[in-house]
């Protein structure tokens, strides 16, 4: 498939402009109300399929179809371990459709360093640190035991609304950074990083 940058001007604004459009409102609505709202998402994985199409005609169009049933598949596997919110999950799953896998990889991967880096920072600002430093032991403890001894301690923990990040917000950012990276290019360990991240999984 031709790459992203070759393609003519229009092209690439039809993909980028609804793609930040609808990333930048999620991250607001996901921030003030933490809800990311289907009527954008849903209305942007058709506005997406359509926008890969044009660009890169018939196999744009399948490419961001597969991505985007792809997440959503993946994302109601893993949705019972709170991982994701259906929410990001419908989210990733719109961008899957406007730069179908290679980007999303791309998006997901600079989404995460943001996310890993949001979540420390609100960690520490917030007092939260202490209490996730605390839960780790237990459940390091928990596992300890019970390989070792084999006594369940059936570690129950409340919900603590300090450890909620609006996931929104670093896909937001991913979605930037990896516009950014296509057109400007980031840092060689950055790059290396990735690679290696592809490397592993592959």
């Amino acid at each position: 498939m031709q790459p992203f940058t070759e393609l003519p001007l229009w092209s690439q604004l039809l993909v980028m402009v609804p793609l930040v459009v609808i990333c930048l409102i999620s991250a607001v609505t996901d921030f003030r109300e933490r809800k990311v709202y289907n009527t954008f998402t849903y209305p942007g994985v058709i506005i997406g399929l359509v926008a890969h199409t044009l660009a890169f005609g018939w196999s744009g169009l399948g490419s961001g179809l597969l991505a985007a049933l792809t997440v959503l598949v993946v994302g109601i596997l893993i949705l019972p371990f709170r991982w994701l919110g259906g929410g990001d999950i419908k989210l990733l799953a719109m961008i899957g459709a406007f730069v179908g896998f290679s980007g999303l990889y791309v998006v997901f991967f600079y989404a995460t360093l943001v996310g890993l880096a949001m979540g420390i920072i609100l960690s520490v600002a917030n007092g939260y640190i202490t209490e996730l430093i605390k839960r780790l032991w237990l459940v390091m403890r928990a596992m300890f035991f019970s390989i070792t001894s084999r006594t369940n301690l059936g570690v129950k923990m409340e919900t603590d609304e300090r450890a909620y990040l609006p996931f929104a917000i670093p896909i937001f950012f991913g979605v930037l950074l990896a516009l950014t990276d296509a057109y400007a290019g980031w840092p060689l360990w950055l790059d290396g990083l990735r690679l290696w991240m592809s490397d592993s999984l592959l």
